[in-house]
């Protein structure tokens, strides 16, 4: 079995929660404010739960969070690859109702910018546009000695916009979701065809109607797993994990697409995008050993 690399931004995350202004000079005291880690860390826990040796490569410091996300990366069992950042180089300002999310976020993507030579791995994955455009030519490079890339899209709305201008098939999985296949060719209907000249195999998720696209050279529509929905962050991040990690523990597409909505489903039923519990994908796991 070979092995995932997840190259990109290890998020703190500060779930801000609604409160009234408070006036200068003055403090208020609420019930609680969460915290959490996300961004790439969200995909590498998922894919680690389930079983494939995983390498997270990303910007860390010295700072709080980077000491945050070395313990936590430990205790998952994945391998830290830290890129030298500044301290803290990753903090998200999470914003969120029952349905929808919004980010204030601080990011070091020029660190990604030095990278040369990623680690070895079966597939290697990267969570956003930005971050896929600063590695470019490492994945490049990764891909000629016979790694496959896959790319998550995220909100970019600059790199959205010139997405589907890109030629030369780049990767070989680009997974978006309706919101980002709309912004990028403009509806949703036909967009794994229009970004075919990105990546080979084109996904968009579409929440509770699960996901349709092109994988592996066959057309696909795949219904979503039911879950109690909690949360909506991560996954999109976790439906990339349970995916790659099935292909890389050698099951065919369709299995891997209905191991990717079941690992989605259990990320919803929890609060944040980072599987902290690793054994509740145990179950999974086993179906895919």
């Amino acid at each position: 079995m070979t092995s995932l690399v997840v190259a990109g931004l290890a998020y703190l995350e500060v779930y801000v929660p609604p409160h009234a202004p408070v006036a200068p000079g003055h403090e208020r005291f609420i019930d609680g404010i969460g915290l959490g880690l996300g961004g790439a860390l969200n995909t590498a826990s998922v894919a680690a739960a389930l079983g494939v040796p995983v390498t997270l490569c990303a910007p860390a410091g010295n700072g709080i969070a980077d000491l945050a996300l070395a313990a936590q990366a430990a205790r998952l069992g994945i391998t830290l690859a830290a890129l030298p950042s500044r301290d803290d180089p990753a903090i998200s300002l999470v914003f969120a109702d029952a349905s929808e999310r919004a980010f204030v976020s601080s990011a070091d993507f020029d660190a990604l910018g030095q990278v040369e030579q990623l680690p070895e791995g079966g597939w290697i994955f990267v969570p956003g546009l930005e971050e896929a455009a600063r590695l470019a030519a490492p994945l490049a490079r990764a891909r000629r000695q016979g790694a496959k890339v896959a790319v998550s899209a995220s909100w970019n709305e600059q790199r959205l916009a010139q997405l589907a201008t890109l030629g030369g098939t780049p990767w070989d999985l680009l997974v978006l979701n309706e919101k980002e296949a709309e912004a990028a060719c403009g509806q949703v209907d036909g967009a794994p065809e229009r970004l075919a000249g990105v990546a080979a195999s084109v996904i968009v998720t579409m929440g509770l109607h699960g996901a349709r696209g092109t994988l592996d050279g066959s057309h696909f529509s795949a219904p979503a797993a039911p879950a109690a929905v909690i949360d909506t962050t991560g996954a999109g991040d976790a439906f990339c994990g349970g995916l790659l990690a099935a292909l890389l523990r050698g099951a065919a597409p369709a299995a891997a697409l209905r191991v990717a909505a079941r690992a989605a489903a259990i990320i919803l039923e929890q609060r944040g995008g980072m599987l902290a519990a690793p054994d509740r994908m145990a179950a999974l796991a086993r179906e895919i050993a």
